[in-house]
């Protein structure tokens, strides 16, 4: 009897112990502005004159943001979700211009627009901001000492912030680390200082002591018993059509430092590339980490007919995520964007909700696992390959805008997702064709920018790409 008894208050025992119910929260993730207040006018970002562009209230898939544009994303994130827990801002605000028409003074003032708009549309949220190639003057020559650039920044992004160690390191190098919440931080590094065309840091073994600070954040993070979430504007590994984005020294002490650091490291999060992708790191053959690569708001994309080099038209975007705010780990993207011409016939902005991940793909959350279960599919499938080669262009409509990708064209795509090492990212691609809307060969984008100052040196000179 005794026993029964005992056995009834063990099972009433285990159906009132509460159940763990997780809290999901919200963040914003938003990059690559670009803004160009020259777009109705010179149109210097433009990759090719555009008629009417004065009928275009929101912009041409040939030129940066007006502000219009920029004014409308941000508003958009606010109607959506005005109440995210935080924002990821991961730089390149000013545009695709050449330098002549630039200065230091533009690039600060634009900053200074971007900084303004987002505390006005959310004064009471946090935003965690990284410089992007395009943040600076000279373009890409982002220095590895202090300058009136990241002073200024520091200074403008210390109310989002304030902490003083963050202050320092962002005035050194353009890079910091900051808490946001118990748990949880940020590590938002400046990935510019390793970029291929950055030629001032080219020579250095250690720029700004990135590496060596990335190092022992992440080891102290370890020890507090706290994850990271990395945000940097550059990635490392290649872009879609094979370059690489940062040179190959520090791409390998880069990637060999997330490893190390694999179980302290919850999520990263980039811009750059302005298409929507995601980069995976594995460790003896198993998923150890991953990075977001999300759409820029910007439409530019660079077209250079004399040497083949075109790139999709894309949408531009926002993007919400969806986090567990006790574990940290993310549960959902739901990626948002405009129509463009839709957008300027109307003269309306209707931002919509083009996927949620998690519906899109079939995952019940966003981990290195699950990525690694992705690319499996977009290998063996070609619907689910084609639903994301769609995605990744920010489901733009158009002539320009491909409709079919043959297997070479594939391997393009999944190699730079799967292979961020510049070696085993070759032996991945090969051999590759052009399929009419890729370069013929791999054309380094360093080339594409010189190249193109020469054949247009009669006309206008475009500066280098993303």
């Amino acid at each position: 009897m005794a026993s029964r008894m005992y056995t009834v208050f063990m099972l009433v025992g285990l159906l009132s112990v509460p159940k763990v119910i997780a809290d999901i929260g919200s963040f914003w993730h938003v990059t690559d502005f670009h803004y160009d207040s020259t777009v109705f006018t010179s149109q210097d970002s433009c990759t090719s004159p555009v008629a009417d562009i004065e009928q275009k209230p929101y912009g041409d898939y040939l030129c940066d943001s007006p502000w219009s544009l920029i004014n409308s994303s941000v508003h958009a994130m606010k109607q959506i979700e005005p109440n995210a827990d935080f924002i990821l801002w991961t730089g390149d605000n000013a545009p695709h211009i050449d330098e002549s028409k630039d200065s230091s003074e533009n690039i600060i003032n634009i900053i200074s627009n971007l900084t303004s708009i987002l505390m006005d549309v959310f004064p009471n949220t946090k935003v965690y901001a990284a410089h992007g190639n395009h943040d600076y003057f000279p373009h890409n020559q982002l220095p590895p000492h202090e300058n009136e650039i990241y002073h200024a920044a520091a200074n403008m992004w210390q109310r989002w912030h304030r902490d003083s160690t963050a202050n320092t390191t962002l005035r050194k190098g353009g890079y910091y680390m900051v808490s946001i919440k118990q748990g949880l931080v940020a590590v938002v590094l400046n990935t510019n200082l390793y970029y291929n065309s950055n030629k001032v840091t080219a020579d250095i073994s250690d720029p700004a002591g990135q590496f060596q600070w990335f190092d022992q954040v992440l080891d102290q993070a370890a020890q507090n018993g706290n994850k990271a979430y990395v945000i940097a504007h550059i990635p490392t590994g290649m872009y879609e059509e094979g370059d690489s984005m940062i040179r190959p020294q520090f791409n390998k002490k880069l990637n060999d430092l997330i490893i190390k650091h694999k179980n302290t490291i919850a999520a990263m999060f980039y811009g750059h590339h302005h298409t929507d992708t995601f980069k995976l790191w594995y460790d003896q053959g198993e998923p150890v980490a991953f990075g977001l690569v999300a759409p820029s708001v910007t439409p530019w994309r660079a077209i250079v007919p004399a040497i083949n080099l075109s790139t999709p038209a894309h949408n531009p975007g926002i993007r919400l995520l969806r986090y567990d705010r006790l574990t940290y780990q993310l549960k959902d993207i739901w990626q948002y964007y405009l129509e463009l011409p839709d957008a300027n016939d109307k003269s309306k902005a209707q931002w919509k909700l083009e996927y949620k991940f998690s519906e899109a793909y079939g995952v019940q959350e966003i981990t290195s696992t699950s990525l690694a279960q992705l690319v499996s599919d977009l290998e063996k499938k070609t619907d689910v390959f084609m639903k994301y080669f769609r995605y990744n262009i920010v489901s733009a409509k158009g002539e320009s805008v491909p409709t079919s990708c043959d297997t070479n064209c594939q391997r393009l795509y999944i190699c730079s997702i799967k292979e961020v090492d510049d070696d085993r990212h070759s032996k991945c691609v090969k051999p590759v064709s052009s399929n009419g809307f890729r370069p013929v060969a791999f054309i380094s984008w360093d080339f594409y920018f010189l190249f193109t100052v020469m054949i247009v040196s009669g006309c206008v000179s475009k500066n280098h790409f993303l």
